[in-house]
């Protein structure tokens, strides 16, 4: 769905562009075809205009003919006649006296007629000038037509009657339908008042009809222009009007171009467009889902199946995936380092739980033992409880030593310094600490630690720390022979009082020269001095343990060591 969003969106740009390259090329096409309207509309306006100019032509030449203005009525109507005849646009001809009576037409001898109350004559008699009139109906031939008029002036320039003929809307009609129409196109022709008197198509149904409300406005109008309507007829045009106040011949003309004509061939191009956009975009989404399973949901699935391989405790699955073959691949890679360590620290927190338990067993069969050799009654002390808690004590400053190393050892300088704390006042005993770094194992670090505690309590209660001038130095250094490196440390204890060698072993001293001996497979002496207790320590190291990691004895002990007097 994400990639079939990703197409959708990537395509909307082409689509938009599309849509926008449409609807301007269909405004273009809109403008171009009211233009073309208007243009069709003009010229067929200009047509009629030159119809009505030529019939007013020979109205004129009629009504300045000596013998229509003479008496002589026979010669009148054989003239009107043989215009009649030469002149097919009109249908009927006839002269009209100026008090409205018919005085002479071709044919047959005129009937008492009068034409007083229509408007053309009025119109023609009062303005002296050519009248176009309104649709009608003669009353000489009972057809229906526009009558055109011409007035008829005396040598005084009076008007003195007029020259009347009716344009034959059959004709009319006929010639519209001897032009070249655009198939669904239209041609309307009406007088001023909205009456249509010719129509193409359909002249039947509309010749005769008034203009809708809905397009008396265009008739009205003050000058030529197009609009797109639906005709009466139900066809969807762009028609282009010219008004009757902007057309000499004094009628309405509009030209219509059916909108399925002149949009087809760009309704046809706007279809194929977008049908082929279409195929297009289905085509893409069709490609992004087959392509996205393949390397989308393929690859996602497997990472799902590796990583609930894992959950169910199969800790050899592995993607298998490598980092350069692309973004999901790297996932997968990842993940496969991910569960690497996992698997790396699974092992070793098995191994540190397992070492947990050795130690703390080992711990608690030390406790156990301290408490033994504490609180037996034959020991004599007379604070058995305060002696068994500050072994104890001893013992947790060792430990926590270890768990901030995390149980990889310590630092020999830390693992004294912490040891020798508790006993009169560490920051101000003279103490003096001289030596190189040496890293302890963890067995290593208890040991020494309770060793020390032993020496600090006897120190406290019977040697150099009982007095105000004793003094206690520990030093120590790293003996190199071959591949074997050896830690060498003496306790030596200075300015106390005398020191006797004591009846009989102790816990402090047996945990000295045999507990410690043994838990550091080396060796342990302890000296009563008369000057002081000297303890000296000799125990194995690694290689990496300490840091002079070659050389000689005599190349160790000609190091400058690190001296801190405490």
């Amino acid at each position: 769905m994400r990639l079939f969003l990703l197409a959708a969106v990537a395509l909307a740009p082409a689509l938009a562009i599309l849509t926008y390259n449409e609807v301007a090329l269909r405004r273009s096409r809109e403008a171009e075809v009211h233009g073309l309207a208007l243009r069709f509309g003009q010229l067929a306006a200009q047509e009629l205009e030159g119809i009505v100019g030529g019939i007013s032509g020979t109205l004129s030449a009629i009504a300045k003919a000596p013998i229509v203005q003479s008496d002589d009525i026979p010669g009148c109507k054989a003239y009107l006649a043989s215009v009649q005849a030469d002149t097919p646009s009109i249908s009927s001809v006839a002269v009209i006296a100026r008090d409205g009576q018919l005085r002479c037409r071709p044919g047959v001898d005129p009937q008492p007629m009068s034409v007083a109350d229509r408007p053309y004559f009025k119109a023609a008699m009062q303005t002296g000038r050519l009248v176009v009139g309104d649709y009608t109906e003669s009353r000489i031939t009972g057809r229906a037509n526009i009558p055109i008029a011409v007035p008829i002036q005396a040598a005084d320039g009076n008007t003195i009657g007029i020259v009347a003929a009716s344009l034959d809307l059959d004709w009319l009609g006929a010639k519209l339908r001897g032009r070249d129409f655009t198939n669904g196109g239209a041609l309307t022709i009406a007088d001023r008042n909205g009456r249509i008197i010719a129509r193409e198509p359909y002249p039947g149904r509309f010749i005769g009809t008034q203009i809708p409300d809905t397009f008396i406005d265009l008739v009205r109008a003050d000058r030529p222009g197009s609009r797109e309507v639906l005709s009466q007829d139900g066809t969807r045009r762009i028609i282009g009007y010219v008004p009757p106040s902007a057309n000499g011949a004094g009628l309405y003309v509009s030209a219509g171009l059916p909108e399925s004509t002149v949009f087809a061939a760009l309704d046809q191009a706007t279809r194929r467009g977008f049908l082929l956009a279409a195929a297009g975009a289905i085509a893409a989404l069709v490609f992004a889902g087959l392509l996205g399973r393949r390397v989308i949901g393929r690859p996602v699935d497997h990472l799902v199946a590796t990583i609930e391989a894992w959950r169910r405790g199969d800790q050899s699955a592995r993607t298998g995936m490598t980092g350069g073959a692309g973004e999901i691949e790297r996932v997968g890679a990842a993940i496969d380092g991910f569960m690497d360590e996992l698997s790396i620290r699974e092992k070793r927190q098995r191994l540190l739980v397992n070492e947990l338990n050795h130690r703390v067993k080992n711990t608690l069969a030390a406790v156990q033992s301290i408490a033994m050799q504490t609180l037996k009654p034959n020991l004599g002390s007379p604070e058995p409880k305060q002696v068994f808690i500050s072994r104890l004590m001893a013992l947790s400053r060792a430990q926590d030593i270890l768990t901030r190393s995390q149980w990889e050892g310590a630092d020999l300088e830390t693992v004294i310094r912490e040891a020798i704390a508790p006993h009169r006042g560490y920051d101000r005993a003279p103490f003096s600490l001289s030596g190189p770094g040496v890293h302890l194992s963890p067995s290593m670090v208890l040991a020494l630690a309770l060793a020390l505690h032993e020496l600090c309590t006897n120190a406290a209660k019977y040697g150099a720390f009982s007095t105000p001038t004793g003094h206690v130095t520990i030093d120590w250094k790293v003996v190199i022979s071959g591949a074997d490196q050896r830690l060498l440390l003496t306790w030596r204890e200075t300015g106390g009082p005398p020191v006797e060698a004591p009846a009989h072993r102790g816990f402090g001293s047996r945990l000295l020269e045999s507990g410690l001996a043994r838990e550091l497979d080396g060796e342990v002496h302890l000296e009563f001095l008369l000057s002081g207790v000297v303890c000296t320590i000799s125990a194995p190291l690694a290689t990496s343990d300490a840091e002079p990691a070659e050389g000689s004895v005599a190349d160790v002990a000609q190091m400058p060591p690190r001296l801190a007097a405490m």
